[in-house]
């Protein structure tokens, strides 16, 4: 457990690399024929969990310094004809390795832990399971055997994007072409555009049009030979806004290293720094390209006392929890009243943040929830204590590194 006091956060931070980006660089690697260097590798448990599911499908892996990795990828004429993966609590790694595996009939025995075992994987293993592939459970732990058959695939937009691009990944090798259509407006794009994007770096092409994606078979995978992973923008942004909070705007958190041309959204963030940075007794955000932020944006307002509409992020109830609920637990905890909707968050306005000091908060295991809650401590009026202090490392493992030293106050209990 941790104990969060109040504070200001100032000073300057290079934004950290983004998991996201690493770990399509990282299987796309593994699907070429050649090896590939990718730097800028970020750390934390879920890139740990992606390089051990590359050796299971039999790459090899070099680790050159703490952020190079060099991936000589497994024999595509000759793989491995089954593997045991553990997923541990790396929703995406499972999401890109499943399809990846059954596209070479690589029979699978797969395994997590935590959040991961309670997360529904339906929306893929099903339509997995209409074009060749047999699972004993549509939800992990499972074992999975047969050969993934091009066709048309079905997702509705709001059911995760990463189920959509851990078909976008696989489908292209297959041996003819394929089609995933939407039966619903896609609500979070930004994941899409990132392997797509990266898919083009590695020489696969995919046709988008309003309907879905046509993907044409028989595509190989080209090793840039080096790239580098970009550095992340929601998590930047959770340190900027984070900033705001500070009684001092002359010096709020300065974040460095961002990229300016990138597909990531977030950039929208500034509008809402800006609402964030004054007392307001009402706030109507749509999240929907900042989704990441939503959390931290909710619990803000929550601690201000400021009532929240918050909207345009239902993919939020498909993630290490349904977050959009779970976040209105630990906003009630607080005092606040909060209510979680198909696509937000409802906070009613009160006169003030009233809690007993040290009341303890249930993070749910949800990274992004427990870094929200850390960085809310520019509007804390009293101690907190948060249930897992390792919960930032699944995603950002020198988290509380940065926190304290931006100015973040804390004491493992």
């Amino acid at each position: 457990m941790i104990r969060i006091y109040p504070a200001q956060f100032k000073g300057h931070i290079k934004a950290p690399a983004s998991k996201a980006h690493a770990q399509r660089l990282l299987f796309a690697s593994a699907l070429t024929n050649t090896a590939t260097l990718i730097k800028n590798v970020p750390e934390c448990d879920d890139i740990d969990t992606t390089l051990q599911c590359l050796l299971d499908f039999g790459c090899t892996v070099e680790k050159h310094g703490e952020t190079e990795i060099k991936v000589f990828p497994f024999v595509k004429t000759n793989p491995v004809p089954s593997a045991e993966f553990d997923f541990r609590e790396s929703g995406t790694t499972a999401h890109f390795a499943l399809p990846i595996a059954a596209a070479f009939g690589i029979r699978s025995e797969c395994k997590a832990t935590g959040t991961l075992i309670r997360r529904p994987l339906i929306s893929l293993s099903s339509r997995m399971a209409l074009r060749g592939v047999t699972f004993s459970s549509f939800n992990l732990p499972l074992t999975m055997s047969g050969v993934l058959q091009p066709g048309e695939y079905v997702f509705a937009g709001d059911e995760g994007s990463q189920y959509i691009s851990g078909a976008l990944m696989a489908l292209p090798i297959l041996r003819d072409d394929s089609i995933i259509r939407l039966s619903s407006p896609l609500t979070d794009g930004t994941f899409i555009d990132i392997t797509l994007d990266t898919l083009e770096d590695f020489g696969v092409h995919i046709d988008v049009d309003e309907e879905g994606f046509h993907i044409p078979g028989r595509q190989i995978y080209k090793s840039p030979g080096k790239t580098v992973v970009e550095n992340d923008w929601g998590l930047g942004a959770l340190w900027a806004c984070a900033g705001v909070l500070s009684k001092d705007e002359r010096d709020p958190v300065i974040v460095d290293g961002l990229p300016a041309r990138t597909v990531q959204m977030y950039r929208s963030f500034k509008e809402v720094m800006s609402l964030l940075r004054y007392d307001v007794k009402y706030l109507n955000i749509d999240a929907s390209e900042t989704p990441n932020l939503a959390c931290l944006y909710a619990v803000i307002a929550a601690t201000k006392g400021s009532g929240l509409d918050l909207t345009g992020v239902p993919q939020l109830r498909f993630k290490e929890t349904n977050r959009l609920k779970a976040v209105c637990d630990c906003i009630r905890a607080l005092g606040a009243d909060a209510t979680a909707s198909d696509d937000g968050i409802h906070i009613e306005e009160r006169a003030d943040c009233d809690y007993p000091e040290d009341v303890k908060i249930d993070c749910k295991g949800d990274p992004w929830i427990f870094m929200s809650m850390a960085l809310a401590a520019g509007c804390l009026p009293k101690p907190i204590i948060l249930d897992d202090e390792h919960c930032a490392e699944k995603v950002y493992r020198h988290f509380l590194r940065d926190y304290k030293a931006l100015g973040g106050k804390y004491d493992i209990l």
